[in-house]
């Protein structure tokens, strides 16, 4: 009887561990975390289609729903995501990939080899108008090779394309959605399906959209039931809204505040530094703005270190190149110094002694926009130069990034907000020479540069590749000035106390398929 007793105590002891244990991979996590978190982004998703989506909300959501042949560690290594292996040939065109299998999108339809190439096709079609296919055309072939098992042939070798294929571009989406939607994938709820941790059950645009918990992911599950994300434009409302409780999470904390929620009880605040750089692009359909001396005058005319301690204090850093430090192949070329007597010298070599007039186009999207517009008018005409403002609301300045030809496009000096997960495509899509405006938004061309950039695209050799690089980043940001960079950003967060592993990676992706509120 002693025994009986004895089995059955240690039969309860070895149960209430098991239920101690974390939770295995594709099982849900069953504890006391709180089953919902709300996080309040200050726009809404302009697109669900990773193929087409190029602003950061728009993105990090896509991170979300969909899942990528490659992806990126913590550590900015290449790991497998939907593939489990893969090989390039020797000669460096044919990439070989090994699909996991037992993967099903959210809609149920099977992940396999015929599901990732009607993905590409369509990412390959010029056709559609999708933002990111034109930077994917150097794919020439897209080959099933059975149920399981795909490969993808180049022109030329290919030294970035592991990056590429962690590219949130190239996210796979469900066969029958592409199907039934072809190019307008992303619109609504029901075309967007992917086979990520979590999947789109309710979208009101400019109000929340809801994501839930993917049961079948299979990966390490999401830890939250529920992911709101509730837009809220206006910074102020977005922090108040934070400090009522009324939303967990929230971003892009207006300068002014941020001081003042560190010192805040019961607020964290989460700052590192991030990918994105804040800069003023050129429009070079305008007259004056093609001359290389007026846009060097420029660069020399702006108080960067000014406007980033009085107007967006603790926001960034000063930028030192056409990329941020956390890019691979990032050059250090200083800062560009103020220096209003020789702004003037340039202006005047080039023809515009007495200033000219032009206008600057901002938003309030980005952090003190308007503001960041209205100071750097001001500093123009010190040195001779009028500048109007032009504020666009995001959704306005936005389309007219992309599309539109020459002729049609005017927006004078204009915000801009820039970012990519790997050299290429922080530069080439959007300085290399284009006829319409999908990526290089103000028609910059330069010559050398689109052969720099071109040659490092197909350079396999790390070292030559960083050169090439380093020379495309000279050219746009000092020889032949694309834009003027004011500063590079921190990727700051606001929370909660209390909640938990919101993940940012190194490309400033927030993505909360390991958060959870600890009550």
């Amino acid at each position: 009887m002693k025994n009986k007793y004895l089995f059955f105590i240690l039969l309860l002891i070895l149960m209430l561990g098991l239920v101690g244990c974390g939770s295995e991979e594709g099982e849900a996590v069953d504890d006391d975390r709180d089953s919902k978190l709300i996080f309040a982004p200050n726009t809404d998703v302009q697109s669900l289609d990773p193929a087409f989506a190029n602003d950061f909300t728009s993105m990090q959501v896509n991170e979300m729903i969909y899942g990528t042949l490659l992806a990126f560690d913590e550590d900015m290594n290449i790991v497998g995501d939907l593939a489990e292996a893969w090989e390039v040939s020797e000669n460096g065109l044919i990439w070989t990939f090994k699909l996991r299998e037992g993967v099903s999108f959210h809609d149920g339809a099977e992940f396999n080899a015929e599901a990732v190439k009607k993905s590409f096709d369509r990412l390959l079609n010029m056709d559609y108008g999708l933002v990111h296919s034109s930077s994917f055309q150097y794919i020439t072939n897209v080959e099933v090779l059975d149920t399981y098992e795909i490969t993808f042939e180049t022109e030329e070798p290919y030294g970035l394309f592991e990056e590429q294929m962690a590219a949130n571009a190239t996210a796979i989406i469900s066969p029958d959605v592409i199907d039934e939607h072809g190019k307008d994938v992303g619109e609504i709820v029901e075309s967007a399906v992917g086979t990520g941790p979590y999947k789109i059950t309710d979208w009101e645009k400019d109000e929340m959209m809801v994501l839930e918990r993917n049961d079948d992911y299979y990966g390490e599950l999401g830890v939250t039931q529920v992911i709101e994300y509730r837009p809220i434009q206006e910074d102020a409302t977005r922090v108040m809204a934070l400090e009522a409780g009324d939303v967990d999470i929230t971003h892009q904390i207006p300068a002014q505040d941020l001081e003042r929620l560190e010192g805040t009880e019961g607020i964290e605040i989460i700052k590192q530094p991030g990918h994105g750089q804040r800069k003023f692009r050129f429009d070079f359909t305008d007259e004056a703005l093609q001359n290389v001396e007026v846009r060097q005058a420029i660069l020399h005319a702006i108080d960067r270190e000014m406007i980033l301690n009085q107007v967006v204090p603790g926001i960034g850093f000063l930028s030192t190149s056409a990329m941020p430090p956390v890019m691979p192949d990032y050059v250090d070329l200083g800062e560009i110094p103020y220096d209003p007597e020789k702004s003037k010298r340039l202006l005047a070599e080039a023809g515009y002694p007495d200033g000219f007039e032009t206008k600057i186009t901002t938003t309030d999207r980005y952090i003190q926009g308007v503001e960041l517009a209205e100071i750097i008018s001001d500093q123009l005409s010190q040195v001779g130069i009028k500048a109007e403002i032009n504020v666009m609301e995001w959704g306005d300045i936005s389309s007219e990034w992309g599309g539109l030809t020459a002729d049609e496009f005017d927006q004078g000096i204009f915000i801009m907000g820039t970012g990519g997960t790997d050299s290429d495509r922080q530069l080439r899509p959007i300085y290399q020479t284009a006829e319409t405006n999908e990526r290089n938004y103000g028609f910059y061309s330069n010559e050398e540069f689109d052969k720099v950039i071109t040659e490092a695209l197909t350079e396999v050799d790390t070292e030559k590749r960083k050169e090439l690089y380093a020379r495309a980043q000279e050219i746009v940001y000092l020889e032949d000035p694309a834009s003027f960079f004011l500063y590079d950003q921190y990727t700051i967060i606001a929370q909660r106390e209390g909640v938990k592993d919101v993940s940012i990676s190194p490309f400033s992706m927030i993505t909360f398929e390991k958060a959870y509120i600890e009550e």
